[in-house]
């Protein structure tokens, strides 16, 4: 099977940079100095009198504690999620972040991960408890909440939380009203206005806890739904999201669900769960559930589907701990492991380059002398007596890509929803067969060649690269890489020259696709001497021949594919599908430009896509460049741009930024009717 490596975004987890990584978002790298800088703001916020000092001993913080230090420590454990998992290398980062202040009994040991979750709904107001019924100080301390917050501006994480909190204090202090309530109001009635009234419903969506703990469970056990259904829907011998609540609620001694969980999942749901709490409570084993859990997701994590596992991981956990404290406030749950879920993904995507070497197999290779190194997933094969010893392509064998997710990078390309569709089914009918085969039944013999038709820039083989990650992904293809040649790379000038190119660039695509820029080439329409007709009979054989190994993909002009087609008796039965990419709109165009634009850090000013609009084709031409084009229009414009800029005697970083409708070409030249082979997205 393909190696696993972590994403680009996730690729800190294993650096030695130091990093916090709240399970379920994107890892944050700390900026060189951030520790220094942080401290420094902690503790000019402490020395500010404004909230005062604990004037009794609390928990483990002893009398005279700054109030500000406990805040700014609640603050560290809540802004990540209302029940945080924090891991990499600063797992406990809130304690950190006060380190100078924190009784040494407090500090906690040595763990991978960390989960935070609150014993109260209202810890944003914990300062203005403090303050006790002094109007004065009431204010003062809704005016240090605010700049307690400022400490954590940069830590990414914690943006989304940080921000609506912020937002709520305020619009507290500009709102007269509400300045009012807060200084005057018993505190009881305080703590009730900010479950019941204060917030926006995206202010809840952001911070539930607030609104109480059924609230909590229900915004978890939602999430926690949508993402088990997603992973379940990857992966075999799946447990249905029902299943998986009534397995945790058994896991932490439950025989039944509370009342408040009945409520928030509705009548239905909650008596299907109960039924099978109560089906399987008798023969319930929880650390064989816990294994065969872990092994589950450990499943997920091999087929690449790291960002799905952690948000699972996340979700699970929120729903979990928030069930078991049900009607109260959430308590630690039985599930799932925090701690094997690090591990699994450190020995699952590895950062070494390479395994250790066995020399048994050294010694095997010099005794046995195999013509060429197997590919993974394929047998070793003897040379055929016609290919000759320039046919060696061990050093030509692409590495095994990385997986990620294709289905949610092709979700996110812009238009093609007829192709995307299609590709979905791709994917539905290559695990059915899966299934089936596990089921017993016979092979279908599925050819799972294809054919792509449409104008250049309208991302084919783009779509053909996460086709092969796919078909990796579910084990259909050993590496999940691309190989893209035209006639060039297949037809030789002389005679015996044809097939051994074939076969070579057949050897480069095992384990992938073979994606053949517009194949039509392969059989000119004017001529019955060419030696493309000796390249499409030796494709069609190696296709036929281990139609396992690789994927096929021919590409170009609809009128020309069709041609293609009915050239050989053999060519038509081997594609059975076709994809067709339509050209895009006009608006799928901008959009495309938006993403170039952004990509490179550009703004694009006013008027500047109206220009481009200006400049599209009514009707499209043949041949019509689409991504390609508008790729063309902005290196044109950001050309023009630079012309202009540096002709500014002080141009300020927004004027390096910024394209003008100015910068837009007046006249761009349509793409050539037949451009040639690689111009395709």
């Amino acid at each position: 099977m393909p190696s696993l490596a972590l994403p680009e975004h996730l690729a800190v987890l294993q650096s030695t940079r130091p990093h916090l990584d709240v399970i379920g978002s994107t890892p944050w790298p700390l900026p060189e100095g951030w520790w220094e800088t942080a401290r420094a703001h902690v503790q000019a916020l402490v020395d500010d009198e404004r909230v005062g000092r604990r004037e009794t001993a609390w928990n483990d913080w002893p009398v005279g504690t700054p109030h500000m230090a406990i805040y700014l420590l609640v603050l560290g454990e809540r802004l990540g999620g209302w029940s945080a998992l924090l891991s990499g290398t600063e797992p406990t980062f809130p304690q950190k972040v006060i380190a100078d202040h924190l009784p040494p009994v407090s500090r906690l040991g040595e763990s991978p991960v960390y989960r935070y979750f609150p014993s109260a709904t209202d810890w944003p107001l914990r300062l203005l408890d403090h303050a006790g019924r002094d109007p004065e100080a009431r204010l003062d301390a809704l005016e240090a909440s605010v700049d307690a917050l400022a400490v954590f501006d940069d830590v990414e994480p914690f943006a989304a939380r940080r921000d609506a909190l912020r937002g709520i204090f305020e619009r507290v202090m500009d709102d007269r009203e509400l300045r009012r309530l807060h200084a005057f109001s018993p505190y009881a009635d305080l703590a009730r206005l900010w479950r019941q009234d204060l917030l926006t419903d995206d202010e809840r969506a952001v911070l539930p806890e607030l609104g109480g703990w059924a609230d909590t469970f229900s915004w978890s056990v939602a999430g926690f739904t949508v993402v088990h259904d997603h992973l379940a829907s990857m992966l075999e011998r799946s447990q249905t999201s029902d299943q998986v609540l009534a397995s945790i609620a058994l896991a932490d001694g439950r025989t039944a669900l509370p009342a408040a969980a009945a409520v928030a999942l509705g009548r239905e749901r909650a008596d299907a769960v109960n039924a099978d709490m109560a089906d399987r409570q008798a023969s319930f084993d929880k650390q064989v559930w816990l294994s065969s859990t872990r092994d589950w997701v450990a499943r997920g994590l091999l087929r690449g589907e790291i960002d799905v596992c952690r948000t699972w991981l996340a979700s699970t956990s929120q729903t979990a701990v928030s069930l078991a404290g049900l009607p109260g406030a959430p308590v630690a749950s039985a599930s799932p492991s925090l701690v094997d879920f690090i591990q699994d993904v450190e020995e699952t995507y590895t950062a070494r380059s390479s395994r250790a070497r066995n020399p048994l197999l050294e010694d095997f290779a010099r005794r046995v002398k195999p013509v060429r190194h197997p590919v993974p997933g394929r047998p070793m094969r003897l040379r055929d007596s016609d290919e000759t010893e320039d046919e060696e392509t061990d050093d030509l064998l692409p590495d095994a890509v990385e997986i990620g997710d294709p289905q949610g990078e092709l979700a996110r390309l812009v238009g093609l929803e007829p192709v995307k569709v299609q590709v979905r089914r791709l994917e539905a009918e290559a695990r059915a067969d899966q299934l089936r085969a596990e089921a017993g039944m016979p092979d279908s013999g599925r050819s799972r060649h294809l054919v792509f038709t449409g104008n250049p820039g309208t991302a084919k083989t783009t779509v053909a690269r996460l086709l092969a990650r796919t078909y990796a992904q579910l084990g259909l293809l050993s590496r999940g890489h691309l190989v893209e040649v035209s006639r060039m790379d297949l037809v030789g000038e002389y005679i015996g020259q044809t097939a051994p190119k074939v076969r070579k660039v057949f050897e480069r695509a095992s384990g992938g696709v073979l994606f053949i820029d517009e194949a039509y080439a392969l059989m000119p329409a004017d001529s019955h001497r060419d030696f493309g007709a000796e390249a499409v009979a030796t494709l069609i054989k190696l296709m036929e021949d281990r139609r396992d190994e690789v994927v096929v993909v021919v590409a170009g002009y609809p009128a020309e594919m069709h041609r293609f087609l009915q050239s050989n008796p053999g060519v038509a039965s081997r594609f059975p599908k076709t994809l067709v990419f339509d050209d895009y709109s006009d608006d799928e165009l901008l959009t495309i430009l938006r993403g170039m634009a952004a990509e490179q850090g550009f703004v694009l000013a006013d008027g500047v896509e109206d220009r481009i609009r200006a400049l599209l084709p009514h009707p499209r031409p043949a041949g019509f460049g689409n991504g390609r084009f508008v790729r063309n229009v902005f290196e044109e414009a950001a050309s023009i741009q630079a012309e202009r800029v540096v002709a500014l005697d002080a141009p300020t970083p927004q004027d390096i930024r910024t394209i003008t409708p100015q910068d837009v070409p007046g006249d761009l030249p349509v793409a050539p009717e037949r451009p040639r082979p690689g111009m395709y997205l």
